[in-house]
């Protein structure tokens, strides 16, 4: 199980605060149509980081493990600080390991294990208020990331912005993971580099959200490349939120039979994740996730803001 914690500052009441959440309208951390977590989708366009002014904590718990992201903004400019990584979540980039790696993971209900810091910046370079299409914003998102383990430290940047009920955004990084590759004949530090593009439309239809989302992973050998479609539909209903949300992934990574438990050499890889949230109070949203760390594990979620 697992407990998120997720930034949103609002100062509206909790009916107005589920509404202002979902369609990006009034609350101070906005929601980014491209993942129902803020969290995730900082480390992968840091654009997305909130400049609204406030503070904001995210923990997620899972399995006796926290990950941390720490959100300062200050009107025109936010930070985020967050000492773990996005990949192999649902909305994240597929994990670099072994076969034998990514089977007693999934066999034993484990998540892709942290390595990286993500400092990301975000500033707004233009932004009005209003109504239908006289209302737009445009960010630039720029990140660094480090990994404690080869010690280095890989750059990224993002836009992302509205126009009316469009939204959009895009993401360049680069990223690198230390695995050990002595069962297939290499070092016990193997250090594979790669690149990871992004882009997202979304569209807001009053208290619906729907978005598309595109992630190409390539490393930096060309040995290994994957292709993500996430496909994701919000909807509010009162204090409720309910997300829906189908990735396919186009990789040579095998994929796990929970039936059989083993590993089945696929193509394409079809996952589905399942969210509901409820605002309890005017600074608690607690709720469900159903396959996050795509593990098809529920989660317990609560987000914190103040």
């Amino acid at each position: 199980m697992s407990l998120f914690f997720l930034i949103q500052f609002s100062l509206s009441f909790a009916h107005a605060e589920t509404n202002c959440y979902l369609i990006n309208e009034c609350s101070r951390f906005r929601r980014d149509p491209s993942s129902p977590s803020p969290g995730t989708q900082i480390k992968i366009n840091p654009s997305a980081v909130p400049t609204e002014k406030g503070y904001g904590i995210e923990a997620i718990y899972f399995s006796q493990e926290a990950d941390l992201s720490l959100v300062r903004g200050t009107g025109r400019m936010g930070a985020a600080l967050s000492p773990s990584n996005s990949e192999d979540t649902f909305f994240g980039a597929p994990g670099i390991e072994t076969t034998d790696e990514l089977f007693q993971r999934k066999d034993e209900k484990l998540k892709y294990p942290n390595q990286k810091i993500t400092l990301a910046a975000a500033f707004n370079l233009l932004e009005r208020k209003g109504s239908g299409l006289k209302k737009y914003n445009l960010k630039l998102g720029l990140m660094a990331k480090y990994n404690k383990n080869s010690y280095n430290v890989t750059p990224g940047g993002g836009l992302s912005g509205a126009l009316g009920p469009l939204s959009f955004g895009y993401s360049v990084y680069e990223d690198q993971t230390q695995w050990d590759a002595r069962s297939l004949g290499g070092p016990a530090e193997e250090l594979t580099k790669y690149k990871v593009q992004t882009y997202n439309v979304g569209l807001y239809l009053n208290s619906v959200i729907l978005n598309y989302s595109n992630m190409l992973l390539k490393t930096e050998d060309e040995s290994f490349e994957a292709k993500i479609n996430l496909y994701t539909a919000s909807l509010t209903l009162g204090k409720f939120i309910f997300t829906a949300a189908k990735r396919d992934e186009d990789s040579p990574t095998p994929a796990y039979n929970y039936e059989t438990k083993t590993l089945e050499y696929q193509k394409v890889k079809e996952e589905y994740f399942g969210g509901i949230q409820y605002t309890l109070t005017r600074n608690l949203m607690i709720g469900g996730l159903y396959n996050y760390y795509l593990l098809r594990e529920g989660s317990i979620t609560a987000t914190l803001f103040f």
